[in-house]
């Protein structure tokens, strides 16, 4: 949370959404998080009295404490976000709670709510009225039984990675049972997996859940049926999430950089990885897996990339709540809780202020969000078009001159499929040699995401231009394409 944001909180004064502690005790508080969990949410904010000044280290310690003493005590188990932030030389907890989806919660056994500013113990009528609610309201997709039975299935890898994480050993505490750590975590109950232990770390979701399966496309062009790049995915979420990540980077331009303290060139990806991972994992959270006909979509065009998930913002979230990274009722909590403990799920409702400020910090143009509860979310991630940059039309014939173009510019410009074709070729070389060079065994692959960009480009030429199928073709570097390699072996 930034000092603005709190400064406003605590401006507003206790009310619905807002208590106010002078100690950061799991005794003092629980309550009132309880009460927050089953409402919309609200903020639970210690240290505002002068006498409870503390240090940074010492708040440190405080948080890590407090998150363990929620974890066990608040039932049933709920993403819970404690942040640091100092105001007038004092350190202050600010305890952010989104509003749950398991009602009722409990903390020590008792039911709380929340009534105007201040909190209360659950009466037998509001306890019925929750159970009943509960009971008529159907159960999540997350929640329901998987249909499989078979523990092999699941990753052992991406469970290890769960059960060591710091956040499980910590606030949950593991067994040397598989299932007995997925019940902790509500991702197995009565010995039985939930879909969300299958979406999360099965090896193959798409076979029981096709709406699992991702996509991933990268267009040469804007036309939609020409592409150089394409993916279809299918594995443990965070897996394939990582896949998308490297999907985007090397379908996009990079920029180069030099250390002050040493001429050695670091190639950077022009959109900021964290904006995009922020993307990604807020489309995975809070995308609607029980749409049959649903997924995630990447697309990235010379121009933009977007990535698209199916559902709508989580209820209460509209635009401009998005930019001011209000906090919201998980629409998957069970699936953003393991996000969160594994480290992709950092701050809760903080993913849009990090994606607008990754961005700005770049010297990218506002990302944009749209929101259809028909045609899902998207958001577009601009990329600033210069002058110089291919236009789209086919120059390999033609490019003998660098048309003004900026070796630099050019380098931040061109995938890594290019540059790994331009510093491969020597002198005339036929296709199947430049195959063999870049190791690409499929033709139609080498040809959509090597060739046929430096072609058009201007970065590589024919030998024979006017017969682009002869047997005798051979392809060479133009000038452009010579200089440009000279300056990446640089």
């Amino acid at each position: 949370m930034d000092k603005k944001k709190l400064l406003n909180l605590l401006s507003l004064g206790e009310n619905q959404t807002i208590e106010f502690k002078s100690r950061a005790d799991v005794e003092v508080i629980g309550k009132h998080v309880c009460a927050f969990l089953n409402s919309s949410g609200g903020f639970v904010i210690c240290g505002i009295e002068n006498n409870s000044i503390i240090g940074l280290e010492a708040a440190n310690s405080i948080r890590n404490k407090l998150e363990v003493q929620l974890s066990k005590s608040i039932k049933p188990s709920s993403l819970i976000s404690i942040d640091i932030q100092n105001i007038d030389d004092k350190y202050l907890l600010i305890v952010e709670v989104p509003g749950g989806k398991d009602i009722p919660y409990s903390f020590n056994n008792n039911i709380y709510v929340r009534e105007r500013s201040s909190t209360k113990r659950a009466d037998i009528e509001v306890i019925t009225d929750m159970v009943m609610r509960k009971q008529i309201e159907p159960e999540r997709w997350e929640r329901r039984f998987s249909t499989l039975e078979n523990l092999e299935i699941l990753s052992r890898k991406e469970l290890f990675k769960l059960f060591n994480s710091n956040k499980f050993v910590r606030d949950i505490g593991k067994s040397d049972n598989i299932l007995d750590n997925l019940q902790k975590v509500s991702l197995a109950k009565y010995g039985r997996l939930t879909n969300a232990a299958d979406i999360l770390f099965s090896k193959n979701p798409g076979e029981r859940h096709p709406q699992a399966r991702v996509r991933a496309v990268c267009y040469t062009r804007k036309q939609d049926n020409e592409y150089q790049d394409f993916q279809q995915l299918d594995g443990p979420l965070t897996v394939v999430l990582e896949k998308l990540i490297l999907f985007i980077e090397r379908n996009t331009p990079t920029k180069a950089h030099f250390s002050n303290n040493k001429a050695i060139r670091d190639d950077i990806p022009l959109l900021p990885r964290d904006a995009i991972r922020e993307g990604l994992v807020n489309a995975f959270a809070h995308r609607d897996y029980a749409d049959f006909t649903g997924g995630i979509k990447v697309e990235v065009a010379p121009d933009k990339v977007v990535i698209w998930n199916s559902g709508s913002f989580p209820d209460g979230i509209d635009t401009k709540k998005l930019e001011k990274g209000n906090i919201s009722i998980l629409r998957n909590p069970d699936i953003a809780h393991i996000l969160y403990m594994l480290g992709y799920m950092e701050k809760l409702g903080r993913g849009s202020i990090l994606i607008r400020k990754s961005c700005s910090k770049a010297g990218l143009p506002k990302p944009e969000w749209i929101s259809d509860s028909k045609t899902g979310v998207t958001l577009t991630f601009f990329i600033r078009q210069d002058s110089g940059q291919d236009s789209g039309h086919d120059s390999g014939h033609d490019s003998g001159h660098d048309s003004g173009h900026d070796i630099d510019e050019i380098v931040s410009l061109i995938t890594q499929y290019v540059r790994i074709l331009i510093i491969s070729i020597n002198g005339e070389m036929a296709r199947h040699e430049l195959q063999d060079k870049v190791n690409i065994k499929h033709r139609d692959t080498f040809f959509k995401n090597y060739l046929k960009p430096a072609l058009e480009k201007g970065l590589v030429e024919r030998t024979i231009p006017d017969k682009p199928r002869s047997k005798n073709q051979r392809y060479r570097l133009t000038k452009l394409g010579l200089k440009l390699q000279e300056r990446i072996t640089k």
